[in-house]
């Protein structure tokens, strides 16, 4: 496996930034403009205790250009799924990400598939992209509100300055969405401060640049061993229980043309859930070599709170859930993010994942 990593000046994307335990260095990746290529395979096998007889696909001749963000503390399960392929003979180029997005990599042809969140599968079908998710190696919301220690509750916004990635991020849609919940107008009851990735927001917030920023779980429970100064305010997961999280995604057209393939990613994405439900010291055992910066208190406090919120469910329908994809839709129609409503059934297909569970992928 070659892992490519691609900075680039535009763009935004969900780029993970670990919250470092020596001066808060953030692993974040910079803005300079080059192209560097490493060797993965050994690495993302470390300590996954991966190895099961279950069943199997002859991949050989098969080659997958894939675009992912850099691996964080609950978003490992795509690495599991890549040495599965290799495993089963494909050739995977994983392109790491940190800038610019996956599905305008999928539509310029620099990548046959990705694993980004659901939200660009559907900026990619707004813009008129046939593009389809097939499975998802984070299937719920892992993104948290916290603030200062003044921010009580998401009423305490008002009047505060809150860290966002862009206008159009991920996490500023979602605070947005939080807001009008409790009837705060976010264009005039609060400022956004546009900082750059969750380690950015979160360090924001520890340098009290702002009072407020949405950011990934792991960041939350990783800069929490830090200080006492900062609360957690609102689980999203709660706030948008069936909004998918990170999914598989290509195009229509692909996947149909590598049926094996993508019934293959399918069948790793079982397996992995499977796996990583047995335990949290399992989860740690397989994550931790894979996240720089990353504690494995931080690992399994987050493990603990996906537990909670079923991040890694067994079955097809769950794993992607249509539903959750319309209510993403409307969200971002609502937002401004996409100008009209796309259909959610043509954005997932299920049907991989469910070839895969009849051939008992994913059954412990």
């Amino acid at each position: 496996m070659r892992t490519i990593i691609r900075r680039r000046r535009h763009g935004g994307l969900r780029a993970v930034s670990m919250i470092a335990v020596a001066g808060l260095v953030l692993a974040a990746c910079g803005g300079d403009d080059d192209e560097t290529t490493t060797a993965a395979g050994e690495e993302a096998g470390d300590g996954s205790g991966a190895e099961t007889d279950g069943p199997s696909f002859d991949l050989s001749g098969e080659t997958l250009r894939i675009t992912a963000s850099p691996p964080g503390s609950l978003t490992v399960g795509s690495r599991y799924v890549f040495d599965k392929l290799e495993e089963w003979g494909a050739e995977v180029d994983v392109i790491e990400l940190t800038t610019t997005t996956g599905i305008q990599a999928l539509i310029a042809d620099q990548s046959d598939a990705g694993t980004h969140g659901a939200d660009e599968v559907v900026l990619g079908a707004a813009e008129g992209a046939e593009v389809v998710a097939i499975g998802a190696p984070v299937s719920r919301m892992d993104y948290v509100l916290i603030g200062s220690s003044d921010i009580e509750s998401v009423e305490d916004l008002e009047g505060a300055s809150i860290a966002m990635s862009g206008p159009a991020g991920f996490d500023t849609l979602l605070t947005r969405m939080t807001m009008r919940n409790v009837g705060l107008d976010p264009e005039s009851d609060a400022r956004f401060v546009q900082i750059g990735g969750s380690g950015e927001r979160a360090a924001a917030l520890l340098t009290d640049n702002v009072q407020a920023a949405t950011v990934f779980l792991e960041d939350w429970y990783e800069i929490s061993q830090r200080t006492d100064d900062l609360r957690l305010v609102q689980y999203m997961a709660e706030l948008v229980p069936d909004f998918p999280s990170d999914v598989y995604f290509g195009t229509s057209e692909f996947w149909a043309e590598h049926e094996d393939l993508a019934t293959a990613i399918a069948c790793a994405n079982l397996e992995a859930n499977a796996l990583f439900i047995q335990g949290k010291d399992t989860y740690i055992e397989f994550a931790a070599p894979l996240v720089p910066g990353a504690t494995e208190e931080g690992i399994g406090n987050s493990y603990d709170a996906a537990m909670e919120i079923d991040m890694w469910p067994q079955t097809p329908g769950e794993i992607l859930n249509v539903d959750g994809f319309a209510g993403l839709i409307d969200a971002m129609v609502e937002t401004g993010d996409i100008s009209q409503a796309v259909d959610a059934a043509s954005l997932v297909d299920i049907s991989y994942l469910e070839a895969a569970a009849e051939m008992g992928c994913g059954q412990t």
